[in-house]
């Protein structure tokens, strides 16, 4: 009886964190989260504020550069919204690429906060968390517990 209790305590916590690499526990992501974001992609960098509203609920207000200042991109369920200028088009989400720096930064936010199939580690006053978006390897970094930047590996960085 004694055993089973211990496999069933032993299940419940390995289900329930994030892998244990060195010590760290997932930090917190606010379900409402609400940044200023540096993005860098393929040399270029655009500035946003990213908004979270509910669950896959997103949207990007860029400010830099001027080829993009006043574009906001909106995510809602199954449609994406382009604002710009006073012009507004909506498309099927299935039609942006899963593969753009907005489907990838905000994907990878929300695994952040749901804290699934994330790894843990901590590295002295930052912690390391790991995940995967549409098959795109990321790693989030925190500092004191506040998100301060996504990596995807070099080719895409998010700057909080």
């Amino acid at each position: 009886m004694r055993v089973r209790i211990i496999a069933v305590v032993l299940a419940a916590v390995c289900l329930c964190a994030c892998s244990d690499g060195g010590g760290a526990k997932p930090c917190e992501v606010d379900e409402k989260f609400r940044a200023d974001v540096t993005i860098t992609q393929g040399g270029k960098e655009f500035c946003a504020v990213m908004c979270r509203a509910d669950a896959d609920v997103w949207e990007l207000d860029f400010s830099k550069p001027d080829t993009v200042a006043g574009l906001k991109l909106g995510f809602t369920g199954s449609v994406c919204t382009l604002d710009f200028e006073g012009l507004k088009y909506e498309l099927d989400r299935g039609d942006v690429s899963q593969y753009s720096m907005a489907s990838l930064c905000c994907g990878a936010v929300e695994q952040l906060i749901s804290k699934r199939g994330l790894e843990c580690r901590s590295d002295g006053d930052e912690v390391i968390e790991t995940g995967e978006v549409n098959g795109e390897q990321f790693e989030a970094v925190f500092d004191d517990g506040k998100l301060s930047k996504i990596d995807f590996g070099g080719e895409l960085m998010c700057e909080f």
